[in-house]
Order: C-alpha cells, then structure tokens, then sequence
C-alpha cells in the first residue's frame, strides 16, 4: 500500500479490558446454586471442532460402549508398550489383575477367579 492511497487516520487495535465480576448478590448467589444443582450434560455441549461430529461420537460411543472401550484400553496398551517396553507393559498389567482379584474377592464378588477356574479346571 503506497502512501499516497493512505489517508492519513491510523486504525488502532482495540483495547482488552478484563472486568470484574460482581460480588455475590441474591442474584448472583441463586445463579451459582442453579449451575452447581443442573451440572452440564457434557453430551449436550458442543464437542470437537463441529457440534454434528461431536454429536456423532457420543452417539456412536453412547451404542457401541464396549467398541470404544476396548479401543481405549488398545490404545493405552500401545502406548504404554511403545514408551515403557514390552515385558514393562506385561508385569503391570498381570500386578492390575491381580489386584483386581483381590479387590473382587474383599467385595465378595470373585468373578475373575471363577472365570480362571473355569478357564484352567477340569474338565468334567
């Protein structure tokens, strides 16, 4: 842009100001306890960069939970195996197991170890 197209007015940028919230009236205080009470449905706010993609995806992981939970724990296990190593990955997932064994059995539950009974018992 040459000067003889300038004008001679120079644009500034406008200025931020940050203000400050209210103190607490009744108003303020009865929105607070409002929100604090509803709490936002995360599916109902806008996820990713579009709201109809985001929507998708809860739509998906709301039906097919296992899918996406499974491919979570894939996803973790990649990861941990490609930073801490293979046979790293392995000890804590057998001390996971383990410990959630034990947890089911203090709950009364003992539902992976019936399972490795049913998996390793004779068969009859």
């Amino acid at each position: 842009m040459s000067d003889s197209q300038n004008t001679g007015s120079r644009k500034t940028a406008p200025k931020l100001s940050i203000e400050k919230a209210p103190a607490d009236t009744e108003q303020g205080a009865a929105f607070h306890e409002d929100a604090a009470q509803a709490g936002p449905d995360i599916r109902d706010e806008a996820v990713g960069f579009i709201k109809g993609l985001g929507a998708s995806a809860w739509a998906y992981a709301s039906s097919h939970h296992y899918t996406v939970l499974y491919g979570f724990i894939g996803f973790v296990l990649a990861v941990l195996i490609l930073t801490i190593g293979l046979w790293s990955t392995i000890v804590i997932a057998v001390f996971a197991g383990v410990g959630a064994a034990l947890g089911q059995i203090r709950d009364g539950d003992n539902g992976i170890v019936n399972f490795f009974s049913r998996l390793f018992g004779r068969k009859r």
